[in-house]
């Protein structure tokens, strides 16, 4: 192993560590506070702008073995109360003042219910104008569904496909659900061909997996031309959800080889945007907008998160709680914490790292500190370890600084896992 391999191998181990202890202090729910009843709204002054409007679907027909995502097995009775109620949580937040961007629509299945998704997608068009509608789906939707339906509601559709390996779909409990990865194959090409922009989302770090069959995987993907492919580790998180994962991980000291092999079989035909997102070089232009105090997001929906300011909220985990939050005339807001400034910025950071570039200028103007000012323990970490040169008073990352910025971002995913975790505690 090279001087420059063992540094990095040191250094993400001791991100691990360090991740592993912020998360779990930053985003403890410990000091959460119930949300008061009575109220329509969360504090929104009039036309107050967000970045992003989120919406929950907790409902799939089976459960995948690695998600932590809020969910339940489908019942059509309770879907179509739990639709209505989120109708009418939609309509209260927006009459209270709240506007947004963008709306991203997650689960769970987000069109398990077709017409539902459509009817609600309607409102919030009727009610308000939004630039870019996100929907997320599973390969299997396109064969099964009516896609069509969503043709001109939907701007962007991200498809979760994680892997063509037929063993890895076994091992992940998504062969049998799902179909092989041929089928999924057949069945993703068809999402492409409907809508004007799709992401697909491939997952590496599997036990058995080697950068030859993550290159594998990547090069299948290319050859369906989606306009983007997001591309990560597998997420270990860090309380129930990792036993879950850990069964399906490989060694942590393959994803710096894998994460390599990615880079390289995309460089051809995909430009990287974030070392877990890599957009197509090839054909019309496919936006990716980054704005440093753009990141406000608000969730609706049993199981949605939603961030603005430093206030961070939580809408109920318990299903048939939100709805009936909702049927007395309340958001389905259940908690709330206050974050702090040390957490957002290091939030920023993790943005900054992934996006190649660290600007001073632009990050004092947002928050009136340097980054020295605002990092010192941090910058000394990540320029020691080789993650950073200096550029003038700013910073550049390196091939090694965008893997870290890779294993950050799995930091922040596992910390979603904690969190989702300590709202279904708070539901109970």
């Amino acid at each position: 192993m090279s001087f420059a391999d063992l540094r990095l191998s040191l250094a993400t181990q001791s991100l691990d560590l360090v991740m592993r202890h912020t998360i779990m202090q930053s985003l403890s729910l410990a000091d959460a506070k119930a949300f008061p009843l009575g109220q329509s709204s969360v504090g929104f002054t009039n036309d107050q702008h967000i970045e992003t409007l989120y919406i929950h679907i907790p409902f799939c027909h089976t459960l995948c073995r690695f998600c932590s995502f809020h969910k339940i097995k489908y019942n059509q009775q309770k879907a179509l109360v739990y639709f209505e109620a989120l109708r009418k949580e939609i309509r209260r937040v927006i009459d209270a003042g709240l506007r947004f961007n963008r709306v991203y629509i997650g689960g769970g299945t987000t069109t398990i219910l077709e017409g539902e998704l459509v009817k609600t997608i309607e409102l919030i068009k009727s009610l308000t104008h939004v630039r870019e509608v996100s929907c997320e789906t599973d390969p299997s939707y396109f064969k099964t569904g009516k896609p069509e339906l969503l043709n001109g509601l939907v701007d962007r559709m991200s498809i979760g496909l994680q892997s063509f390996d037929d063993n890895i779909l076994k091992a992940s409990g998504r062969f049998e659900k799902f179909g092989s990865g041929d089928e999924q194959a057949i069945d993703i090409q068809k999402g492409i061909e409907l809508f004007p922009t799709v992401n697909v989302d491939l997952m590496y770090g599997f036990k058995g997996q080697t950068p030859d069959s993550v290159v594998a995987d990547i090069s299948r993907m290319i050859q369906l031309e989606p306009d983007q492919i997001t591309t990560y580790p597998l997420t270990l998180g860090i309380g129930k959800s990792r036993k879950k994962s850990q069964c399906l991980a490989g060694d942590p000291r393959d994803l710096w080889p894998q994460f390599l092999a990615v880079k390289q079989a995309m460089s051809d035909r995909y430009a990287m945007e974030f070392p877990w997102t890599y957009s197509r070089n090839f054909g019309q232009h496919v936006e990716n907008k980054y704005v440093l105090d753009g990141e406000n997001c608000f969730g609706v929906g049993s199981g949605a998160f939603g961030r603005f300011g430093q206030q961070f909220q939580v809408s109920s985990f318990d299903i048939d709680g939100y709805i009936q939050l909702i049927n007395q005339g309340n958001v389905g807001t259940s908690h709330h914490k206050m974050l702090s400034n040390k957490s957002i910025n290091q939030h920023h950071l993790m943005i900054m790292m992934g996006k190649g570039y660290l600007d001073n200028a632009l990050f004092k103007a947002h928050t009136g500190k340097s980054l020295w000012q605002a990092f010192p323990l941090e910058l000394s970490y990540l320029l020691a370890s080789g993650a950073l040169i200096k550029d003038g008073e700013s910073y550049r990352t390196t091939e090694s600084g965008q893997f870290i910025a890779l294993k950050m971002f799995s930091g922040f995913l596992a910390g979603m896992d904690y969190l989702r975790e300590q709202a279904i505690d708070l539901a109970a």
